[in-house]
């Protein structure tokens, strides 16, 4: 009786498994509903729009502003702000916030399950289960921060985390902080010098540790570059003629990123996966056709069989297809959406202080160094990137200058 007991329970625990999974799988929301930003009612999510102003606080402040968890926690608090059970808010209850997926728009589950039903023992699911795989669904409802951020953000949690791994720290010190790199060996430049910004100069970590002659050393790997440093206030002078440059070509900028919109509408248009479902059905119809005229006698097992078998390798091929043009109308919508939130960003970016290191900090993704006093810079608010080309002129014993941008072109 007792093992009579016993399977009669595993298989109650396998129903109730498969049930849940199928409803995952169509989309319903499992979880306690203590979610900031969110509320699960009748397996849908809800935004609390006062809620989603602290998410998106919280995503801008590490992403733009290169904050980190400690330092956005502790400003939260603050302010005022509490977490959504009324606690006092840590460095990991921020981190899980970055690393939810929710905020995007997208839905993942099954991220924890039971080794059985008599230890009931649960462990964190890494997708490597072939029992209990992880079922994500994307673009599954509307999220609270963009695409774009969402990605950035990921992106920077990986880069600080092996930033960590390798003994090194991430650091916003300066405004430019992270995002000034060697035109010529790829490395990262360092602050140098006096606190001074008349004096403050950037040097290549290459150069700066095995010297200016570049080589392989013995195990294989290039070091040593001849590339020289750039002063700060250099950087300053390229960013103010950027942003002028935006402010004055801000229209002609939007118009083009509006014709980008109307290429994808016009010539990638969405697919229509309507025919293709109908087409579905029409298979799943001659299917139940053929079993009736099987059970009439009309046609033999062997006939059904056969029948059978190409019907379902036509469905097989037609879902194909579905999936295949949801993934191109996503990408589409995801291209579209992106150029959008571009055209807002340049026309917050024409509006901004060309002044501001808060600004610079805010709109800069990459400055590459070059020689011949070459300098590449791209911002988060266009699609492309400037090429500007200056000199120095210095004119007193106290080694003051003056920078002059001699050229400066749009590059891709």
């Amino acid at each position: 009786m007792a093992s009579i007991a016993q399977e009669e329970s595993r298989k109650i625990s396998e129903r109730v498994k498969w049930g849940i999974r199928r409803k995952m799988e169509d989309g319903w929301v499992y979880g306690s509903s203590a979610m900031l930003g969110f509320r699960i009612e009748n397996g849908e999510l809800r935004i609390i729009p006062e809620e989603a102003e602290i998410v998106k606080r919280i995503f801008h402040s590490y992403v733009y502003e290169g904050k980190g968890c400690h330092t956005i926690a502790n400003e939260l608090n603050a302010a005022g702000h509490l977490t959504v059970r009324g606690k006092m808010w840590r460095e990991d209850g921020v981190n899980r916030i970055l690393k939810n997926d929710k905020y995007v728009g997208d839905l993942t589950q099954w991220k924890h399950y039971s080794t059985d039903f008599l230890s009931k023992k649960v462990l964190q699911n890494n997708g490597d289960n072939p029992d209990a795989p992880l079922i994500s669904l994307s673009e599954h409802h509307e999220g609270i921060v963009s695409r774009e951020v969402w990605n950035l953000a990921q992106k920077q949690i990986y880069e600080r985390g092996k930033l960590c791994r390798e003994g090194k720290r991430h650091s916003r010190h300066y405004w430019f902080s992270n995002i000034v790199r060697c035109g010529c060996c790829g490395h990262p430049y360092n602050v140098g010098g006096k606190a001074d910004n008349r004096k403050r100069t950037l040097h290549c970590v290459n150069r700066a540790k095995y010297g200016t002659t570049p080589r392989v050393d013995k195990n294989g790997a290039e070091v040593g570059c001849d590339n020289s440093g750039v002063n700060e206030r250099v950087l300053e002078a390229c960013m103010k003629h950027i942003l002028m440059y935006v402010r004055s070509s801000r229209d002609r900028i939007v118009n083009e990123l509006y014709q980008d919109i109307e290429y994808i509408q016009t010539v990638d248009k969405p697919i229509d996966i309507e025919p293709l479902k109908a087409e579905i059905e029409t298979f799943n119809l001659k299917k139940r056709k053929a079993i009736d005229l099987m059970i009439d006698g009309l046609i033999s097992k062997d006939d059904l069989k056969k029948q059978t078998e190409y019907y379902d390798s036509e469905i097989a091929k037609l879902t194909e297809q579905i999936v295949s043009s949801q993934d191109i109308n996503a990408v589409h919508r995801q291209q579209i959406e992106g150029i959008k939130d571009y055209i807002d960003q340049v026309k917050k970016t024409s509006d901004a202080d060309i002044d501001s290191h808060e600004i610079y900090r805010e709109i800069t993704r990459l400055i590459k160094i070059y020689k011949d006093k070459e300098i590449h810079i791209y911002l988060n608010c266009v699609p492309f990137g400037f090429r500007i080309i200056y000199h120095v002129n210095w004119f007193n014993k106290e080694r003051r200058f003056n920078v002059f941008i001699d050229k400066c072109e749009v590059i891709e």
